[in-house]
């Protein structure tokens, strides 16, 4: 099996934000990679709550680069969770070349680093016209973008429309971080990914739904977690595993490591099967 990054998203070690449930914990962030190596982990999904983010500063990128080192922690991901609240299809040529500078000045500090961008829930695309702005910008962005960074896309697309949209050639390179736990929020089929995205897919967002858009819930053991983790060899082109798991304001600590537990178990399982 080809080996992949087993990774958590920025913030769930730590308190909410305000009534942000995930957003970056400007206040805790330091504190929050302490945790994350005491118990095991390796990787981060770094996330960008908008463009203020000591990552694009570079006395605080001196700052974050020796803190990863120290606890031999590396960033598998970034994700751009402010176009969640500022849709891609609104953005301007200004500020995505602003980010893309920023992102570009990191990128020789790392390899292979997946850019999470997202396209669903408040960002999502319903009409033609903001699916032809969401195509110029992600162009936009991967034809600026350092070679170091693989450009991924999360969305509430079907896995039909995905497809149309990922094997048109200008978007060749771009890929996939599917959620689980949105999929079956969203009433789709896991396995409709693997026949039809496999390729595609670079990341996965490891999380607990139930049907009809239900809250996040811990982990449990269902068929969508089962499916993932019994058929990981046939992504490729994987670069990470990446726990969106429930949290609350109080226990998130101990649930966190709950949910690592059982993803742990969950992988080894079905890689000795």
């Amino acid at each position: 099996m080809k080996k992949y990054k087993l990774s958590f998203v920025q913030g769930r070690l730590s308190p909410q934000i305000g009534s942000n449930f995930q957003y970056f914990p400007i206040d805790n962030w330091e504190n929050e990679l302490k945790v994350a190596n005491k118990i095991g982990l390796k990787n981060i999904e770094w996330i960008i709550s908008d463009l203020s983010n000591p990552l694009f500063n570079k006395t605080f990128f001196k700052i974050i680069k020796r803190k990863l080192y120290s606890l031999k922690l590396s960033i598998s991901s970034i994700s751009l969770d402010f176009l969640t609240r500022e849709p891609l299809y609104l953005s301007n040529t200004q500020d995505l070349n602003w980010l893309i500078i920023k992102l570009n000045n990191i990128s020789k500090h790392f390899n292979y680093i997946r850019i999470n961008v997202p396209i669903e829930e408040n960002s999502s695309i319903y009409n033609i016209t903001q699916l032809n702005k969401v195509k110029k910008n992600l162009i936009f962005l991967k034809n600026k973008l350092s070679k170091n960074f693989i450009l991924s896309l999360e969305t509430d697309l079907t896995p039909n429309n995905v497809r149309l949209l990922l094997n048109n050639k200008q978007f060749r390179g771009i890929g996939l971080n599917i959620d689980i736990g949105n999929i079956e929020a969203n009433g789709y089929d896991i396995e409709e990914y693997f026949s039809k995205l496999r390729k595609f897919i670079f990341g996965i967002h490891i999380k607990n739904r139930d049907s009809l858009f239900s809250s996040s819930k811990m982990l449990k053991n269902k068929k969508n977690l089962n499916f993932i983790c019994k058929n990981l060899y046939k992504l490729e082109n994987l670069n990470d595993i990446t726990l969106q798991t429930y949290k609350d304001n109080k226990k998130y600590k101990n649930q966190f490591i709950s949910n690592l537990k059982l993803i742990k178990h969950k992988l080894n399982y079905y890689d000795r099967s």
